[in-house]
């Protein structure tokens, strides 16, 4: 190895300018690092026995010795530097810089073509047969040419510059020979510092640290102590650390504190970091700064990203390493990653842990779903405890003062415990997410959380989401199997998706008690009343959308609820708790329902579904016969039975009459079975005719007994279910209605008989004929009115409503739901056009009261053609006494004069005038309104009534009319102001 040349002999060279003496790696790395450069003050030069300038030897011992340190550290941190940059231009990293596409080819055959020295020699010493540089081109260029024309590649070129680069052939590629590398020894250092790059060890001191770098060949690399050949970069890393007295923390004491972190326990040389207070927080110190806390969302800038979630004072935030390394030994980035790592699983055992004491104190009411997740999650963590302790058993078969890596297949490292923990640290992070999930939420919302996770796409996280499942949702399928099939609600914490209504919680002797898991029986209602059955089937539980589990669709939930309710009305509200029994035993006979069989779940509700509701409507058509209540509702109350209606009206009519103050309701009632022994009525059920009954509504001052009388048709549980009080609401309306309108149809009837008759008798009274002829054609208007309207009531709505109602019934299909929905749909279309109902809400009873005020002038007219008949009898009664003297017989003088009779029989024809116009005025309405309706049937009316265009024409002219009128009004304005 050349040595440098001595100290005494560079202190005899003429002193050199600093442009002359640097060399140009060392004006490279001044340029580079201005910081190494020779500060400006220094003047002198170095004296070669002490060591010292000429400037600083003048000034006291103390400071010069403190420069002269400083001076030599700066040298010698240079002479590195500038050992490194020859190390990396004596390397064999090829140039960097691609070729062009058009020449990358070219160079290749260049390289091929000049290649056959070299080549020949490294083949003869293998014995491998020497081919020409030419040969080499050749081929090449055949094999570029079917690569260029071919798909085999995209694109070649990438290729062949990498396999340029590799080739041996390349002359960049040839190691660069130093004039000073003919030592082996030197040779060897250099190869493996080519390998391993390690830190360089100490440099040699010299005599003199102005003398240049002439010589930078390899032998400027001091040699290693110790064998590099054939160990990893860590090994020599590790190595060079202990040649330096940098001895690595022993790793059977992390070992030992990883054990107590994957406990949820602080170690003695690693702990736990704590979250600490905000005006307190660590990591904005300079400690924290410094990197000597790792914590799992800090960072070392201190940079907390302020959250809504973020954690409370006292959390784990991640790790905090309280060794003294300078001491007991170094640890490694690397090594306090894993640290940091494993200790994930010991924050995630800790909030585990917490949730389960947490959930399991005395004074704790989570809930059955909730002390189930609790069960899995403690037998999940023996199975942690137990990995534990293998883990520990193989970390005691490492020697503690073994520092090298145990031997294969024995003992424990923190690699080795992080492969063996790995799957045992999803399913802890699994588990901390599904208690997070259940601080939050409960009950079915908590088993549709944790489904939600089955769809991840690691099979073994979908495999343990599924165990989970199965041991969560077992109170869940517990309450859901007595759910349908017995119709009991044991549901104490509400984790259920069918829940009991809080209307209906009860006050019984000052306690408040659910009334979920008794019903109502008999339709007794919490107040001790009759409590209408409706009320039973519809608000006594409730549907809870978002306690409904994900495997559980909403159509499916309620197809859930709907049987539990149907069992549940069955056994309390129709007493039929045999079969329920029954039911209910041979279900529970079967396989129990559990989440890992949702298809069995499945066929299992819908046949309990599809039991229960064919149940339910059997009890109500067979032994409730609720079809024959419907029917004697619509003979009744819709009067379709017409023999019952018409006795019923001529024995009312008298009482009726009368004011209503006068009426009594045991006279109603006699004249009610009365008009029922003398019609086909009294053929019905018994109990049917008991529910019919008369009453009087209330009423006010001057209102007759037609204006407050109702019949009525009682019903109790569990009929109400269906004709609750709504739907017996509507029908008083359709009664009430109806009943007027066949009140003035007997009114016209008499009226019509009456006409009919003294027309034939009094027309030969002068002046009469046309009064009467006129009484004809306005009571035809309103016979032909009452017809057409009585005839769309009875054959177009309530018969074709009647007849879809009962196609419905016969098929027997859905629930109870399905046959209160098909009844109000019937009942509800009957009310609509029987009463003729607009979809306007503002203009709802628009038509419905112009029907009402032509039913009036109807009565009025009626009255008015009554007060003519007797005119014209008193009339015929006042010229046969004039007659009598004349034949010779002799009367009593009358009162009645000429001009008073004249007198009446101007007012009878002006208000038959006036009844007669404004009748035909609101027919001329009923029309337009009618045809203008929404409702096609509707329309279908106004054509009948109005059929050959007779209101069309009127209303056009009293349009005429009108305007006439008012151009005359305006002209005798003008007149009158002129």
């Amino acid at each position: 190895m050349s040595t440098r040349p001595s100290s005494s002999a560079s202190t005899h060279r003429p002193r050199p300018s600093s442009s002359t003496a640097r060399s140009p790696l060392e004006q490279l790395v001044y340029s580079l690092v201005p910081s190494l450069a020779p500060p400006r003050s220094y003047r002198g030069p170095i004296d070669a026995r002490s060591g010292r300038s000429s400037v600083a030897s003048s000034r006291p011992d103390s400071r010069a010795e403190v420069n002269d340190e400083a001076e030599k550290e700066r040298k010698e941190r240079v002479r590195e530097l500038m050992e490194w940059c020859e190390e990396i231009m004596e390397s064999r990293l090829p140039s960097s810089a691609p070729l062009s596409a058009s020449t990358l080819p070219d160079t290749a055959k260049r390289i091929l073509l000049q290649s056959t020295s070299r080549s020949a020699s490294s083949q003869n010493t293998r014995g491998e047969s020497s081919s020409s540089g030419s040969e080499r081109a050749i081929k090449f260029g055949g094999i570029w040419n079917k690569l260029e024309k071919g798909r085999l590649l995209s694109s070649p070129l990438p290729h062949l510059q990498f396999l340029l680069s590799l080739s041996e052939f390349n002359p960049n590629n040839v190691p660069t020979k130093t004039p000073t590398s003919n030592s082996r020894n030197s040779q060897a250092v250099g190869s493996s510092s080519n390998r391993a790059m390690p830190p360089p060890p100490e440099p040699p001191t010299f005599s003199s640290s102005r003398s240049p770098l002439v010589d930078t060949g390899s032998n400027n690399i001091p040699s290693l102590n110790f064998d590099v050949k054939g160990k990893s970069k860590a090994d020599v890393l590790k190595s060079w650390r202990t040649s330096k007295s940098q001895k690595p923390f022993p790793p059977h004491l992390l070992l030992r504190d990883t054990l107590y972190l994957l406990q949820g326990i602080d170690g003695r040389y690693v702990r736990f970091a704590l979250r600490p207070p905000k005006e307190q927080n660590p990591y904005l110190t300079e400690k924290g700064r410094a990197g000597e806390g790792v914590g799992f969302p800090l960072g070392k800038d201190g940079s907390i990203p302020q959250r809504e979630d973020e954690g409370e004072e006292g959390e784990i935030v991640g790790i905090e390493i309280v060794a003294d390394q300078n001491k007991d030994g170094y640890i490694s980035k690397p090594t306090q990653t894993m640290l940091m790592q494993l200790s994930e699983m010991g924050m995630l055992y800790k909030q585990v842990t917490d949730f389960i004491n947490t959930r399991q104190a005395g004074e704790w009411k989570g809930g059955m779903i909730e002390q189930s997740l609790c069960h899995f999650l403690h037998h999940e963590l023996s199975e942690y405890h137990r990995l534990l302790a293998v883990l520990e058993s193989q970390m005691n078969q490492t020697s503690p003062t073994d520092t090298e890596q145990p031997a294969e297949g024995a003992g424990l490292t923190l690699t080795r415990l992080g492969l063996w923990t790995e799957e045992m640290k999803l399913k802890l992070k699994q588990m901390n997410l599904v208690v997070a999930e259940a601080k939050k939420v409960h009950g079915g919302a908590l088993v549709s959380k944790i489904h939600k996770h089955t769809n991840h796409g690691d099979p073994l996280i979908r495999r343990f989401t599924d165990q989970i499942l199965e041991e969560v949702s077992k109170p869940f399928f517990a309450t859901l199997q007595r759910w349908i099939f017995s119709g009991d609600l044991h549901d104490p914490f509400n984790e259920f998706f069918v829940q009991l209504n809080p209307e209906t919680i009860s006050l019984r002797d000052g306690r408040i008690s659910p009334a979920g898991d008794v019903g109502f029986e008999v339709g007794i209602d919490s107040a001790g009343g009759t409590d209408e059955a409706h009320r039973v089937w519809e608000k006594k539980y409730v549907f809870v959308k978002s306690m409904v589990p994900g495997f559980v669709s909403e159509e499916f939930g309620k197809k859930i609820f709907s049987t539990g309710r149907s069992l549940n009305f069955i056994r309390y509200s129709c007493g039929d708790s045999d079969w329920i029994e029954t039911q209910a035993k041979l279900a529970n006979a079967g396989r129990a329902l559990k989440y890992s069989d949702l298809a069995g779940l499945e066929r299992s509700i819908d046949d309990a579904y599809s039991i229960a509701s064919q149940r339910l409507l059997e009890i109500f058509f067979d032994k409730f016969v609720l079809l024959d209540h419907l029917r004697a509702l619509k003979s009744y109350l819709m009067l379709g039975a017409g023999d019952f209606t018409e006795l019923l009206m001529e024995a009312l009519a008298p009482r009726l009459s009368k004011p209503a103050i006068s009426l009594y309701r045991h006279h109603l009632t006699s004249d009610l079975e009365s008009a029922i022994r003398g019609s086909n009525a009294q053929f019905d059920d018994p109990d049917i005719l008991r529910r019919l009954d008369a009453r009087i509504l209330e009423y006010s001052h001057g209102e007759t007994g037609w204006d407050c009388f109702a019949l009525e048709y009682k019903v109790e549980a569990p009929l109400n279910a269906v004709l609750d009080g709504k739907a017996m609401l509507d029908y008083d309306r359709l009664f009430n209605h109806l009943w007027r309108l066949k009140r003035v149809e007997n009114a016209l009837t008499s009226g019509w008989m009456r006409v009919t008759s003294g027309s034939r008798m009094y027309e030969k009274i002068p002046g009469l004929s046309n009064d009467w002829h006129h009484c004809r054609i306005v009571q035809s208007e309103m016979v032909h009115f009452l017809r057409n309207l009585q005839a769309f009531y009875q054959l177009e709505v309530i018969e074709c409503s009647w007849q879809a109602f009962i196609d419905f019934t016969e098929k027997r299909e859905g629930d109870l739901d399905a046959l209160i929905a098909a009844h109000r749909e019937y009942l509800g279309r009957v009310v609509r056009k029987v009463l003729l109902l607009s979809s306007r809400r503002d203009k709802e009873e628009i038509l419905l009261d112009a029907v009402r005020d032509a039913l009036d002038f109807i009565l009025q007219f009626r009255d008015v053609t009554d007060d003519l008949y007797a005119w014209s009898l008193a009339e015929a009664t006042r010229l046969d006494r004039e007659r009598d003297a004349e034949r010779g017989l002799y009367t009593l003088p009358t009162t009645d004069s000429p001009t008073l009779s004249s007198n009446q029989l101007s007012s009878i024809r002006q208000r038959i005038k006036t009844c007669s116009n404004s009748f035909q005025d609101r027919l001329i309405s009923i029309c337009h309104l009618a045809g203008s309706h929404t409702d096609l049937d509707v329309r279908f009316l106004a054509i009948r009534i109005a059929w050959n265009g007779h209101y069309s024409l009127r209303k056009g002219r009293n349009a005429t009319t009108s305007s006439h009128v008012g151009d005359r009004d305006r002209g005798s304005t003008r007149s009158n102001r002129g």
